[in-house]
């Protein structure tokens, strides 16, 4: 616990809420750009640009020293070491749609992985070693199309791949094949120190247990993740059934009952509900590669809650 504990020290560094001059901005510029390729600072042209996150809410407004787009993971270990020698934060960035300022990483050094593209599969076992640019977009069509393989996780394209596996991350393969965290066999980081570490089962478990989960809260930058994929469904059986808002409760309460039965992997079948500011609940279900058995029970499930709850189509 204790390397795991002093990189978390090493990297919770005061964050500014504003574009401020700092004094060791300076020193920053010049030593990224001795060691590393694209760098950003505040005031030039293309700062603006470069800071944004994807999410765009209001009351994220990131004011990062500079930002910086590593291309290898000795760009990222230079980065560190350039803002661990001025006394200043690093933040990683792949997707950027953090929801928090944090996200944004005011004062600090964002670290921009979008270019760490690299994909390597092991066909034997279906282990598979990507990149921390990967967003779930990329990820998703290299593997489906080279390799006819899939990694349970979310539905948005866009989203960094890095954020969502280690903030566990739910999708529609979820209840088929676990959580986007629960694939995760080992990473690759840059610890605070800007030293190349690797995380496992048997090196650095601490580190390992942190990265199942831990988020944004990390204290490190993945730069690699090695994850279990699986073959990929062939075939999508759906039934999408939609209730007036009034059946909200009542919908939700025979939902959950049946969660636990639905939920079993033999089953092969994703279920949720969703309830936006919209004048209907909808309850949509999926079944991956179902014999006629599976779909003759996976009908007769989505009937029963819909026949319970009453007024849906």
């Amino acid at each position: 616990m204790g390397r795991g504990l002093a990189s978390m020290l090493a990297m919770l560094l005061p964050i500014a809420t504003e574009a401020t001059a700092h004094p060791a901005l300076p020193a920053l510029e010049a030593c990224l750009r001795n060691t590393t390729g694209s760098v950003v600072i505040q005031g030039e042209s293309s700062y603006d640009e470069a800071r944004l996150c994807r999410n765009t809410r209001v009351d994220i407004v990131p004011f990062p020293l500079a930002v910086v787009r590593v291309s290898s993971e000795k760009e990222v270990q230079h980065a560190v070491r350039c803002a661990a020698a001025q006394g200043v934060q690093a933040c990683a960035r792949a997707g950027g749609h953090g929801f928090e300022n944090a996200a944004g990483c005011s004062g600090g050094l964002t670290i921009d992985l979008q270019d760490l593209q690299d994909l390597a599969v092991e066909p034997d076992s279906q282990v598979v070693h990507f990149g921390a640019g990967h967003t779930l977009g990329q990820l998703y069509y290299k593997l489906k199309t080279e390799y006819d393989l899939v990694v349970p996780g979310g539905a948005e394209s866009g989203v960094g791949a890095s954020g969502l596996f280690l903030g566990c991350g739910r999708g529609m393969l979820t209840q088929l094949h676990g959580l986007a965290c629960d694939t995760i066999q080992g990473v690759r980081y840059v610890d605070a120190r800007g030293e190349l570490q690797v995380a496992n089962a048997d090196t650095n478990p601490d580190m390992f247990w942190m990265a199942k989960g831990g988020g944004g809260e990390f204290p490190g930058i993945v730069t690699e993740f090695t994850v279990q994929a699986f073959t990929a469904p062939h075939s999508l059986y759906a039934r999408d059934c939609t209730f007036p808002p009034e059946k909200a409760k009542a919908l939700i309460k025979t939902w959950v009952s049946h969660l636990p039965e639905m939920s079993d992997p033999v089953h092969q079948m994703f279920t949720h509900i969703t309830m936006w500011n919209s004048m209907y609940v909808n309850f949509p279900s999926l079944c991956f590669d179902c014999s006629p058995e599976q779909i003759e029970w996976f009908e007769a499930k989505v009937n029963e809650i819909a026949e319970a709850v009453g007024g849906g189509q």
